[in-house]
């Protein structure tokens, strides 16, 4: 048996083409290639228990984008914070960075995730940063690094 390779038979494989693509683009997967920003610039974060670690430390300000992997074994959250000239407020659990207190300087967070490559968009503006996860005993425990944006 065959299939003939006719006018209707092309319009079908077409859309059906057209249709996983456009799943593919849509669906929110994580990616081992993630998309960029419009100036194609990606910065690389690795996420593990109680160390995240950035292949470079300086940027230029402007839209960039976060490629987090999560190596695991545990959920993290990554909170991209522009640091002031005072310590990072905790809650009363002694655990935990103040969030709330520091909205106004947050310009992007992932909410924890699972193990795996996640992203996320930012627009930084000249100054200090501090990439933290939250989650409890994390940041305590030395989930944290700084990167500076000129």
């Amino acid at each position: 048996m065959y299939v003939k390779a006719g006018r209707l038979g092309l319009n079908r494989l077409t859309a059906v083409a057209i249709l996983a693509v456009a799943l593919l683009a849509f669906s929110g997967c994580s990616t081992s290639h993630p998309a960029k920003h419009a100036d194609g610039r990606v910065l690389r974060v690795a996420e593990r228990d109680f160390k995240i670690a950035l292949p470079q430390k300086r940027v230029r300000a402007g839209d960039l984008s976060l490629a987090v992997h999560n190596k695991g074994p545990d959920s993290h959250e990554l909170i991209v914070i522009r640091k002031g000239r005072s310590r990072l407020p905790m809650r009363r659990d002694g655990q935990t960075v103040d969030e709330e207190g520091l909205e106004h300087v947050i310009p992007g967070a992932l909410e924890p995730e699972r193990p795996g490559t996640h992203l996320l968009k930012v627009h930084l503006t000249p100054g200090r940063y501090e990439l933290i996860c939250n989650m409890s005993g994390h940041f305590l425990g030395g989930m944290r690094t700084q990167l500076v944006v000129q």
